[in-house]
């Protein structure tokens, strides 16, 4: 996919009354933040609009915690020299992390980027002010912490499904979590949620199709027999 100037990705505006109480929310321990820090916290987040089939790389930019209030994002293990591997997705109002790592070997094996399946909504803490009370609040070090260690859980989770589950159950199995009797994705689609190639895809939706659990049309994909979700 094409990448943009981030000025055409996204808009960034300052955080409302509403989103304040958001972050009473996102942090569990906020009253327990002094006046003065929750509102260097306050002062420093801002709300960014994304815009869908937005794609981000490692952008600096968006280093910190990340609220979605909107939208759907497709987070995936980007190389440039290889095909993309699917981890998982952030959806309404839940939390994502993005560490400034100054470790280039530790970086490289997080290199996880997104794609913004749905025009998007977030609530941006930056990492820099984040970074600034680890020290002083044990509590905002064991979240953050928390936060790094559901994320690696979460990537470790769908990199083991792509190596020991064959793909057409993995297929078969992404076409039921759509839950839908027709589906309209291309398989040029279907094969960049799953880390495949479109031909692959193609050829097991066939062998699918000859085990009656689906029929391919021109532009849908029709569910026959809708077992269960391995």
């Amino acid at each position: 996919s094409t990448l943009f100037p981030y000025t055409t990705l996204f808009r960034s505006i300052v955080i409302s009354k509403e989103d304040i109480k958001h972050l009473e929310k996102i942090f569990p321990f906020w009253f327990n933040i002094s006046q003065n820090d929750k509102a260097k916290i306050i002062l420093s987040s801002r709300i960014l609009s994304l815009k869908k089939n937005a794609i981000f790389f490692n952008s600096h930019d968006l280093d910190g915690l990340l609220f979605l209030k909107s939208g759907k994002l497709r987070f995936f293990l980007s190389h440039l020299e290889a095909r993309e591997l699917p981890l998982y997705y952030l959806n309404n109002m839940e939390v994502e992390f993005f560490e400034n790592f100054t470790d280039n070997s530790i970086s490289m094996i997080l290199d996880i980027a997104f794609i913004v399946e749905k025009n998007s909504e977030i609530l941006l803490i930056p990492y820099s002010v984040l970074n600034l009370f680890r020290s002083k609040y044990s509590t905002m070090e064991k979240f953050l912490h928390n936060l790094t260690r559901e994320k690696l859980s979460k990537s470790l989770l769908s990199l083991q499904n792509i190596l020991l589950i064959p793909l057409k159950d993995r297929l078969l199995n992404f076409l039921y979590s759509l839950n839908k009797t027709e589906i309209s994705l291309t398989h040029e689609e279907i094969a960049k949620n799953l880390g495949s190639s479109r031909e692959v895809i193609s050829r097991n939706l066939k062998v699918l199709e000859k085990e009656n659990f689906l029929k391919i049309n021109r532009k849908k994909i029709i569910i026959l027999d809708r077992g269960e979700v391995l």
